[in-house]
């Protein structure tokens, strides 16, 4: 695709972000309020008061509008904004003045507000497969419906999420705005815990190879936005980053080793690291320290807590359901396998190498054995079971979610598979699913693990 004129460019997407928002409030009910009143109606206090999980909201909503070019004190900002799939990393984009918008994240917005149905139907009524995933439907449908901010490029990568490149590419049609695609090698986890000569060169193959793509991105950026990077953002941003990610385990401590009476269900879960798309921002670090602290004020003495301690793995459903008010009253959810942040700090020396190394050898994104022999040597022993929830329309997880099972189950670790939903309530069955948590919630008191406390 030829790179459009700058200035023809920004032109363009500023008149046409000023209809999408427009559309996004109409579908919300919000029709004839101004984005930064949606801002304040969902978060009346100022960004320093609110709760730790609040404040992940608020950062992610403040970005959201920021794409459409409003700020929260409704002044205009232009903002060269990219459309990012869930597994690219956003310091470079950072460093170099790029807005990241997150189409996964985005479909988790619509199906909190209660507007992904709507959106996943437009997209199956213009031949979308039933079964595509769930997520992408969602996004695709607002793409027709014309109610996300139109992008100055796109970034997408390869691992993990195969629809996910598919659909950045009918979005790179559709606005007609230029793509760049991550070939993230398959298996280099795999390798690196293998551990033999071979393995190790191969994947250090693969770094160097992600690595040089790396700096293809950012001459990209630089050809269609006008935008560089320097030295000293990047390595402003690696701090954020680094510091984000100490004060993230500290809390995943706490939190899988102590009972705390801070933390329910819903609000851990929302802390996943994947879904952040603020890697790299100061306000990133807040966040996460702030959950720190908010737990570990509030540890409770072992004896106090009844609830099963349970680890659960993959996402939850972002539209409403009784199902996680059901779960917050009868477990202690003491760990998520998406809030660990699996990769050692990034080295400032060598900031893009280190997030070449980070992105290419994601653990998820190899063998369903590595993944759970990763579980079973994290999950400590007074946890009591697993509940995993995987949607059906996910092929990665969901399609290893048999063989997953008989491995935690031969290490004495019990496990419930939700066949569910993250974006689509339309297979919601909340009575079937209930009556298989207490089934393995009852189960659970007769293991051997909840036996020797």
């Amino acid at each position: 695709m030829n790179p459009i004129n700058k200035e023809d460019m920004i032109k363009e997407n500023t008149e046409q972000r000023k209809v999408q928002v427009e559309n996004l409030l109409r579908i919300n009910g919000l029709e004839g309020i101004k984005p930064e009143d949606a801002v304040k109606m969902a978060f009346p206090k100022a960004f320093e008061d609110l709760s730790p999980s609040a404040k992940r909201g608020y950062l992610n909503t403040e970005q959201f509008f920021n794409a459409y070019n409003f700020t929260t004190d409704g002044e205009f900002a232009y903002h060269h904004v990219a459309w990012r799939s869930l597994f690219v990393p956003t310091e470079i984009m950072y460093a170099m003045g790029l807005l990241p918008f997150t189409t996964e994240m985005v479909a988790s917005q619509l199906a909190m507000t209660g507007s992904a149905r709507e959106r996943i139907e437009t997209a199956e009524a213009h031949n979308f497969s039933g079964d595509l995933c769930s997520f992408m439907k969602a996004v695709a449908g607002g793409v027709i419906e014309n109610i996300f901010p139109t992008p100055d490029i796109l970034i997408t990568s390869t691992h993990l999420c195969d629809p996910s490149a598919k659909y950045a590419e009918l979005a790179s049609h559709h606005y007609k705005r230029p793509e760049f695609i991550l070939d993230i090698p398959y298996d280099l986890y795999d390798m690196s815990v293998r551990g033999t000569e071979k393995d190790l060169k191969r994947v250090e193959e693969g770094v160097e190879y992600v690595y040089q793509q790396l700096h293809e991105m950012i001459a990209f950026v630089t050809e269609h936005t006008g935008l560089t990077l320097t030295d000293e953002k990047l390595r402003q941003v690696i701090q954020w980053t680094n510091e984000a990610r100490t004060w993230l385990n500290e809390g995943n401590d706490v939190a899988l080793h102590e009972r705390t009476t801070a933390k329910k269900g819903v609000r851990e879960l929302d802390y996943a690291a994947n879904l952040m798309q603020t890697w790299g921002t100061e306000r990133a670090v807040d966040v996460y320290k702030s959950r720190f602290k908010e737990y570990k004020a509030s540890i409770a003495p072992k004896s106090e807590g009844t609830e099963p301690r349970i680890v659960w793995f993959h996402l939850r459903p972002y539209f409403k359901t009784p199902l996680m008010t059901y779960l917050d009253e009868r477990i202690d959810l003491s760990g998520s396998q998406v809030n660990w942040a699996y990769w050692e700090p990034l080295d400032p020396a060598d900031p893009i190498r280190a997030i070449a190394r980070r992105t290419a050898l994601h653990p998820a994104f190899s063998s369903v054995t590595t993944r759970t022999t990763i579980a079973i040597d994290e999950i400590p022993d007074d946890t009591d079971g697993i509940i995993a929830y995987y949607p059906k329309s996910c092929r990665h997880f969901h399609g290893g979610s048999i063989m997953e099972n008989e491995t935690f189950k031969k290490a004495g670790i019990p496990i419930l598979t939700i066949d569910g939903d993250c974006i689509d309530d339309r297979g919601e069955d909340f009575p079937i699913v209930k009556t298989r948590v207490d089934r393995f919630l009852k189960s659970i008191k007769k293991n051997p693990r909840n036996t020797k406390k």
